[in-house]
């Protein structure tokens, strides 16, 4: 009987706790005003994850143009901007710029013959008219002579029909070369040499972007230092011929820039992270060097994680709000990439 009273005093404890659980957790049960505020309030610091970076970050840098690999600078080579850090074989480049370059002599040749065209058409206009006047005076020592001579005989004897149809023949073909050479001194007055030069200049401007345009493809089998900085790293190897559809860069360039942290604030804690916070920064992966910053500027969206890396006590399928944490104290030497982890102090 003592036995049944018990299980019976257990059922009924457990009664009240469940339901004093449920009714807890319903929509309908009353708030608790103190918890709630607990909730609003934000902790005193914020933990976040990054890695050490500059601002413009690392560029992946390839050639636009494909062939042999000729020349590599190596990796942590110092370089100035403009410096060359990887060079393709170029030589049928270089050859289409001597194609390029006798196009344009030629065209340059054409211009100048076509500037003497003005005095050219007048010399032949004034040789053409000297031709006419020529003819001219010709036709009129013919007539002439043939006035002359049908007078030293009769009209009607035959020696005078010999005489007049041999000078009308001669005549004829006097005429008919005069018209002709004035047909062709009408084609010379027609003819327009600013025209010409207007053609053999347009010729010279398309041969000379001819040339510009071999010269730029010639830069495009070399990749110079977008400006001061470091190679980081290499992936490609001198004699490696470099193909028009690459897997991944043929380097890995560093710009001379300030380090800064590029931090990950969880979705959960972005709202209470603020610009101009203070920040301590300590490598993530073991008790060492230590530093200080503040909040440079906060990303206007929250995305996936920049780079999803398998590493400890990393989320890579939840979505973040990036910040740039700008370092301004601590001697320790830091490395890009170097993984750390930065206490946010909350507004």
């Amino acid at each position: 009987m003592k036995a049944w009273v018990i299980v019976g005093i257990v059922l009924v404890v457990v009664t009240i706790v469940g339901a004093q659980l449920a009714y807890n957790q319903s929509p309908f049960a009353p708030a608790d005003k103190k918890k709630q505020a607990d909730a609003d309030q934000p902790p005193a610091k914020i933990i976040v994850w990054g890695y050490f970076d500059v601002e413009p970050g690392v560029a992946g840098l390839y050639p636009k143009q494909f062939g042999d690999v000729t020349f590599l600078a190596p990796e942590s080579t110092r370089v100035k901007k403009g410096e060359l850090l990887l060079q393709v074989d170029d030589v049928m480049a270089r050859f289409k710029i001597d194609e390029a370059k006798a196009d344009e002599k030629a065209s340059e040749n054409q211009l100048a013959e076509a500037q003497q065209l003005p005095e050219v058409y007048k010399l032949q206009a004034a040789q053409q008219q000297a031709a006419i006047n020529a003819l001219g005076h010709e036709i009129k020592k013919t007539q002439s002579d043939r006035d002359t001579k049908l007078k030293a005989v009769e009209e009607k004897s035959a020696i005078y029909k010999t005489i007049k149809d041999f000078y009308t023949e001669s005549l004829g073909q006097l005429a008919e070369k005069k018209s002709a050479e004035e047909k062709k001194l009408k084609e010379i007055n027609l003819r327009d040499p600013k025209l010409k030069i207007a053609q053999a200049q347009a010729d010279l401007s398309a041969k000379r972007t001819r040339v510009k345009q071999a010269e730029e493809i010639l830069k495009h089998f070399q990749v110079l230092a977008p400006s001061d900085g470091t190679v980081l790293r290499v992936y490609v190897h001198k004699g490696e011929t470099l193909g028009p559809n690459p897997r991944i860069q043929a380097l890995d360039f560093l710009p001379d820039a300030d380090i800064v942290v590029r931090a990950e604030i969880l979705q959960e804690w972005a709202r209470f992270v603020k610009e101009g916070a203070e920040v301590s920064i300590e490598d993530d992966t073991y008790h060492g060097p230590a530093w200080k910053g503040k909040v440079k500027s906060i990303s206007k969206w929250y995305a996936p994680i920049r780079t999803p890396v398998i590493e400890p006590f990393r989320f890579n399928d939840v979505r973040t709000l990036e910040c740039i944490i700008s370092v301004s104290s601590g001697d320790a030497q830091k490395r890009i990439g170097q993984r750390v982890r930065g206490m946010i102090l909350s507004q």
